[in-house]
């Protein structure tokens, strides 16, 4: 603290007496010329009447008549013994104005008679001026208070960024809860709650980060333990029963397999560093090729696939993420539809929205927000017939955020589930 006080008040104080002695000499170059001029308006009256009642006397009755008016006047009066001698600039003056002034004009001469020679001085008492040593001593006083008020404000700025230290030696430590707390007329208050968030914001990452680790090693227990249990049968099995181990454990790995793909695509989609402008896409087009593979997965299952509506003409989207997002929407309603499923493309309250129903049993609202989780089921069936690792949905709402929007799971008319995507129809 103390370094960046005295650098703040070295700083500062010579900032002051240098644009203090800079203001002086700009003003003194520009008002000087004013000043001149007030000045002559001043003195020309006084002038006057000294040179009319000098005028046509004697040098004598001259002196006894300065002595009667000098307890009178505030200014020195004389008479000079020789005449001045004068440069171009006091000639020019005595031209123009009548006199000639010196010493900053605190000493003003005029000729009383032009035939004598004669020349009256006039001593101005001029302006009271500090000595150097006062001077000096105003300036440090002004430094002084100036260094007062920057210690002050150093002093509270410094404490808050103590308190700022302390949240980050925190957070690093380990305590990602820990929050920081400063008064809410701190300088810093903006940047410790945005510490706060960043905080918040780390925890959440690191909990998820946990939750996953722990989800994968459970997902991953069941293939790894049937692969385990399947290589011990296979030693002891014959050859017609080894051949069907063996395309149970090629089926194993195949699921071991998506479910890596899967955990990459939702762990890329958490990076939100690239770019939202995303490009112009006709909408029907896209949707009869994204609907491409379902159509015919729909077929082999003996469900209805059809595309309701289409109402926007083009989108602004990224493409591959959003049919990925379609094709797990649609997988999940075919899963879980009795017969029919329908895909529709809607514009609402100027925002686009790809909605999927299905007249299965739906989801209970209580579940509606839990479902969008990653690693979140809501049967308890681990076959693969059932199919999923609980990450189809999740990867969808990442997919719906990236592109500035939300999923969305309610009721569909058809009786089931209704999981929507919605998102600005507008490029970012």
């Amino acid at each position: 603290m103390t370094r960046l006080f005295l650098r703040l008040w070295l700083i500062t104080s010579a900032c002051f007496v240098l644009s203090v002695l800079g203001l002086n000499l700009i003003l003194d170059r520009f008002y000087s010329p004013r000043l001149d001029q007030v000045f002559v308006q001043q003195i020309r009256g006084q002038v006057y009447a000294l040179r009319d009642g000098l005028a046509g006397r004697s040098i004598e009755q001259q002196r006894r008549q300065l002595a009667r008016w000098q307890p009178h006047y505030g200014i020195g009066l004389a008479l000079l013994d020789t005449p001045p001698v004068l440069d171009a600039a006091e000639r020019a003056m005595l031209l123009a104005q009548g006199f000639v002034a010196r010493d900053t004009y605190q000493w003003v001469l005029l000729p009383v008679d032009a035939d004598d020679g004669r020349w009256l001085s006039l001593r101005l008492p001029g302006e009271v001026s500090m000595t150097m040593h006062m001077t000096v001593l105003a300036y440090l006083g002004i430094v002084a208070l100036l260094g007062a008020s920057i210690f002050i404000w150093v002093r509270l700025l410094w404490r808050d960024l103590e308190i700022l230290r302390g949240h980050a030696d925190r957070i690093g430590a380990g305590d990602l809860h820990a929050r920081a707390k400063v008064s809410p007329r701190s300088q810093i208050r903006v940047i410790v709650e945005h510490s706060n968030r960043m905080a918040a914001r780390v925890a959440d990452l690191v909990q998820g980060q946990r939750d996953l680790t722990h989800a994968v090693s459970h997902e991953l227990r069941t293939p790894v333990a049937r692969l385990a249990f399947g290589l011990d049968l296979v030693e002891q099995a014959s050859d017609e029963r080894r051949t069907a181990l063996l395309h149970g454990m090629r089926s194993d790995l195949a699921e071991l397999n998506r479910l890596v793909s899967e955990l990459l695509a939702y762990e890329r989609l958490e990076h939100r560093g690239e770019s939202c402008h995303w490009p112009r896409v006709d909408a029907l087009p896209w949707l009869q090729q994204s609907l491409a593979d379902p159509l015919r997965q729909a077929a082999a299952t003996g469900i209805g696939l059809a595309l309701r509506r289409c109402e926007p003409a083009c989108l602004h989207i990224d493409g591959r993420l959003m049919q990925l997002a379609l094709s797990n929407l649609v997988c999940n309603a075919l899963r879980h539809a009795r017969s029919q499923v329908q895909v529709s493309l809607l514009q609402i309250d100027g925002a686009c929205c790809l909605r999927v129903d299905d007249d299965g049993e739906g989801i209970a609202e209580a579940d509606r927000v839990r479902v969008l989780q990653p690693f979140t089921r809501l049967d308890d069936s681990r076959s693969r017939d059932t199919g999923g690792f609980g990450l189809g949905l999740a990867i969808v709402r990442r997919i719906a955020e990236r592109h500035g929007g939300q999923a969305v799971v309610s009721r569909a008319s058809l009786g089931g589930a209704r999981l929507e995507i919605r998102w600005p129809c507008a490029p970012a």
